[in-house]
């Protein structure tokens, strides 16, 4: 899986540090472990799909501008918003999602995006 486990404070990824869980349908989603789960299976997703849709799920039923999510995905780092499209989309693809009757992203056309699933989450400290 690809990941970016530089871009987090050293103590997230150290031993003893709480890790979070976040679980929604099938999938159990693992930032600190940069390990998203369906059913239990490792699925393959990139660094900055894994960043956009940990900011997504961290805030259920919130509406994160899409500003606010290029700046979670590339900080200090100037993109074109189509980045940002094609990421969303890459999510729904793994997550079996139709933008049409979306389950989980819903667009908030022309603003932004929001986690529309129930999520579940705890914190486990290893």
């Amino acid at each position: 899986m690809a990941g970016r486990a530089a871009s987090l404070p050293p103590q997230e990824c150290s031993p003893g540090w709480p890790r979070r869980t976040f679980a929604f349908g099938p999938f159990k989603l693992q930032p600190e472990k940069q390990s998203l789960l369906k059913h239990g299976r490792p699925v393959r997703i990139g660094g900055r799909a894994l960043d956009l849709l940990t900011a997504l799920v961290q805030r259920p039923g919130d509406l994160l501008s899409k500003g606010e999510l290029l700046a979670v995905a590339w900080p200090a780092v100037f993109v074109d918003e189509a980045n940002l499209k094609v990421n969303i989309a890459t999510i729904r693809r793994l997550l079996d999602e139709d933008a049409d009757a979306p389950r989980y992203i819903a667009t908030v056309v022309g603003r932004g995006y929001r986690f529309i699933a129930a999520v579940r989450a705890t914190t486990l400290t290893e």
